[in-house]
């Protein structure tokens, strides 16, 4: 992989920053910004600004070029309601929505995060479906799943699973009122994706991002319009807000039970929540210009009940999962070119 150099608009003088475990020397000049001391998933630090105001924007990804960009633009004036009855969305706006099918049915979403893996729920593999990934097909681009010639669609083989090894779920246990642990898997593709106008990667955010209380983000997939009603055929898409740990952990939300490797998004009012099917698919944010997987679809009480919040694998306490077990299944396999100033 080659990592190249970035470019930002920014007057400030050459600094340093520390995040995390990556140290990244940055040099500004001229709207040139110089990367050095990367990893194989490069840490992009992007600035703007000017001397008096400044944002800082990072994000994790194996093409910082590209990641959570749309390259159609889309309206997005109509009111989302939910994924449970919600808006049909247009085609190429979540380029990096991923399908997969286990032995040929839909069955979960996930998102592209490279041009060879795929981010999703750890739950979709599960004792009514299968962890031999053998019968999972990925389908990218796709907007509508019968469909079979969609010109935009890219079908890939799932040649490997890796499920976080700490996952836990205690819905097959019996167990309903406590949402998974570490409810997430990556994919490994056999064909690389062709990246076009429908099929884009998603940037992952980094631990130390921050995504607050009531920032608006947007979920779309092919789940159910209603609980245990239909599966449409086309892409749906809600927006909803990220919610905080303390109110979804209200006695009339889920009574102390979320904890870090979740949160929350919706309204208390319901109404607006993914719902079956909809399980590995992002909850997108955009930030500084990007849009990321902040979250995926895991868990709830139904769909869209009063106070009964969507509760999403937390990817920004996960992302260094992410990223370690990539280059775990890829030691070895690649070679990685460092760019030096």
């Amino acid at each position: 992989m080659n990592i190249l150099a970035l470019t930002v608009d920014i007057s400030h003088p050459a600094k340093q920053y520390q995040r995390g475990e990556l140290f990244c020397k940055v040099t500004l000049t001229a709207s040139i910004a110089k990367l050095i001391g990367a990893s194989s998933l490069l840490f992009a630090v992007f600035l703007k600004g000017t001397s008096q105001t400044k944002e800082i924007c990072y994000w994790t990804t194996m093409f910082p070029q590209e990641c959570g960009i749309r390259k159609i633009q889309t309206s997005t004036r109509r009111r989302s309601k939910r994924v449970v009855g919600g808006t049909q969305s247009s085609q190429g706006k979540w380029p990096w929505q991923a399908a997969l099918f286990y032995k040929g049915s839909h069955y979960c979403g996930g998102a592209v995060i490279s041009n060879t893996w795929i981010l999703t729920a750890g739950h979709c593999f599960n004792p009514y479906t299968s962890s031999n990934a053998a019968d999972w097909v990925a389908v990218l681009g796709d907007h509508h799943l019968k469909l079979r010639d969609d010109r935009f669609e890219q079908r890939r083989k799932v040649v490997n699973i890796t499920i976080h090894e700490n996952y836990k779920s205690m819905w097959f246990e019996g167990i309903y009122d406590t949402p998974p642990m570490n409810d997430v898997a990556i994919l490994k593709l056999d064909i690389p994706l062709v990246f076009t106008n429908y099929v884009q990667p998603l940037c992952l955010p980094r631990p130390d991002n921050i995504f607050a209380p009531n920032e608006e983000c947007y979920v779309a997939g092919w789940g159910h319009t209603e609980w245990n009603g239909i599966q449409p055929d086309i892409l749906r898409e809600i927006k909803v807000r990220i919610v905080s740990r303390e109110v979804c952990n209200l006695e009339q939300s889920y009574n102390g039970t979320i904890h870090n490797t979740v949160l929350c998004a919706g309204f208390p009012e319901g109404g607006i929540d993914a719902c079956e099917y909809d399980s590995g698919g992002p909850l997108v944010c955009a930030k500084c210009g990007r849009h990321f997987a902040v979250g995926l679809v895991s868990w709830g009480d139904r769909c869209g009940s009063p106070h009964k919040y969507g509760v999403y694998s937390n990817v920004t306490v996960l992302t260094p999962w992410i990223i370690q077990s990539i280059k775990r299944y890829e030691r070895g396999n690649s070679k990685i070119n460092y760019l030096r100033g």
